[in-house]
């Protein structure tokens, strides 16, 4: 029986940050999935990861960032990862669930972010909807870490098999349902959120 039903941020309640990669990438002349490419580069332990766990300075980062982009033979100035003020809108659709689960369903949100304002000032008015928010430049794991999925279930108190978890990337899916927790590939918010329902067994308008 579900319990609880756990969220990814970026890619699944707001939009992906990859368009803003594209911006980025345009504006230094480089091809479409560069930074992508970087950050699958030793992705355990490197710029990108350490600073989701929050082992970095925002200035620490983008020195490290621009040198492993050197080594790659990529010039770019990490900095810009951040120049951009305009904060996206979540996607109506998710919001609306939410507020369906709330009160009926324990909600988790597990997201992997920077320990800065403005990577964070995106989620402040969501928080409402959460039972729990576990961010990762917070407690100092990262998806796909296997701990971090641990942990959000012990907060929740909910077994795995009690938890329903909704990521855009595969790469973080894989260890959650290594450890039992039913998953949900969103690449639309709409047909997640369907699947969503068919799991539960109930929903908005069923």
């Amino acid at each position: 029986m579900t319990k609880a039903v756990i969220f990814d941020f970026g890619g699944v309640i707001i939009p992906s940050p990859i368009g803003s990669f594209s911006k980025l990438e345009a504006e230094f002349g480089l091809e479409a999935g560069t930074i992508v490419s970087l950050n699958m580069v030793n992705h355990h332990d490197n710029a990108w990861a350490k600073f989701e766990r929050g082992e970095l300075s925002l200035e620490e980062f983008i020195t490290l960032f621009n040198e492993e982009a050197r080594s790659q033979g990529v010039e770019i100035d990490a900095r810009k990862l951040f120049s951009d003020s305009q904060r996206p809108n979540p996607h109506p659709e998710m919001i609306s669930a939410l507020s369906w689960l709330k009160g009926r369903y324990r909600t988790g949100l597990l997201t992997n972010n920077f320990a800065i304002p403005s990577n964070q000032a995106p989620l402040v008015p969501l928080r409402r909807y959460f039972d729990v928010v576990v961010e990762s430049s917070q407690v100092g794991m990262r998806k796909p870490e296997t701990a971090i999925y641990q942990h959000i279930l012990d907060l929740l108190e909910v077994d795995a098999k009690e938890a329903v978890f909704l990521d855009d990337l595969g790469i973080n899916l894989k260890p959650a349902q290594n450890l039992g927790i039913v998953t949900i590939k969103v690449a639309n918010p709409t047909a997640a959120l369907g699947v969503l329902w068919e799991t539960l067994g109930e929903g908005p308008n069923r």
